[in-house]
């Protein structure tokens, strides 16, 4: 006999040994009836458990599909409400922008007449003419540039003209200002050189006018010539008069670029509207 066919018949004559153990084995359920009897068992845990500590109550029940798996932790409350306070508190965006390249040009209007007696560190106020408007970006009419006196000096010697420097460093949107940097390059159309804004420079026009006397001179030199020449008597002293009126103007034209370095040039005043052009020294980026 195999060791196999052993083990089989070994197997059954034990089963077969117990069967009467297993049928006799009868479960004893009198103890689970005296506790229901005595006990309401739905409200054991409400009645008869000692009570939670205060940290470990919780407001609301729990429902038996509750996803488990979120943190309901007072910290992630805590650090959810500080997330959501950053959110209000982050800084509000400036609005559309637009950067605008060195060498810009605007053309604008002065607010209000202007000299060449203003003092340096004075405010220049000019508004945009008209609209300027991209896809992305826009500037109002009448958006306002500041300006600064940054030079001036009245009418000079020599024929010097009056002067006024300005540096446009702001322009106000939406009532803020934003810095810039820029100069003037046309006033009344006309192209200005190096910011330099000035009077009529009256030299050559001096040198004429300072002749004038000489000629005068020799006006009356000729004619007292013509006078005396017309009479026999005093014909003789006729080319001393004209002699003298000759040199006269001569020194006087010979002397007139001398004699114009002691006139002044012509005063600087350019009224209120008067168109102007800025151009930008450098790139700038601006918001609306």
């Amino acid at each position: 006999m195999s060791f196999l066919n052993k083990f089989f018949i070994i197997f059954i004559s034990f089963i077969y040994l117990c069967l009467p153990a297993i049928a006799a084995f009868d479960i004893d359920t009198s103890v689970d009836d005296d506790i229901r009897k005595k006990y309401n068992t739905k409200k054991i845990e409400d009645d008869l458990l000692p009570p939670l500590p205060n940290n470990l109550k919780q407001n609301k029940k729990l429902k038996s599909n509750e996803d488990f798996s979120k943190t309901t932790t007072t910290t992630t409350n805590k650090a959810t409400l500080k997330e959501v306070k950053e959110v209000k508190n982050f800084p509000k965006s400036q609005g559309q922008q637009i950067t605008l390249k060195r060498g810009t040009k605007f053309t604008v209007r002065l607010t209000s007449a202007i000299s060449d007696k203003m003092s340096v560190g004075a405010k220049i106020y000019f508004k945009l003419s008209k609209p300027i408007k991209t896809k992305y970006f826009s500037l109002p009419e009448n958006t306002r540039f500041v300006g600064i006196v940054v030079d001036s000096h009245s009418p000079q010697l020599s024929g010097n003209g009056g002067l006024l420097v300005i540096k446009v460093d702001n322009v106000v949107i939406n009532g803020k200002k934003q810095e810039i940097n820029a100069k003037v390059t046309k006033v009344n159309y006309k192209k200005i050189f190096f910011n330099n804004i000035k009077g009529k420079r009256t030299y050559w026009k001096n040198v004429v006018k300072s002749t004038q006397p000489g000629k005068r001179f020799y006006d009356k030199m000729w004619a007292k010539t013509k006078q005396l020449a017309n009479d026999n008597i005093t014909v003789i002293l006729s080319p001393f008069t004209l002699i003298t009126g000759v040199v006269v103007i001569g020194v006087n034209v010979i002397g007139s670029p001398i004699f114009a370095m002691f006139s002044k040039g012509g005063s600087l005043s350019i009224p209120a509207n008067s168109p102007f052009e800025l151009k930008l020294l450098e790139d700038t980026t601006i918001y609306n």
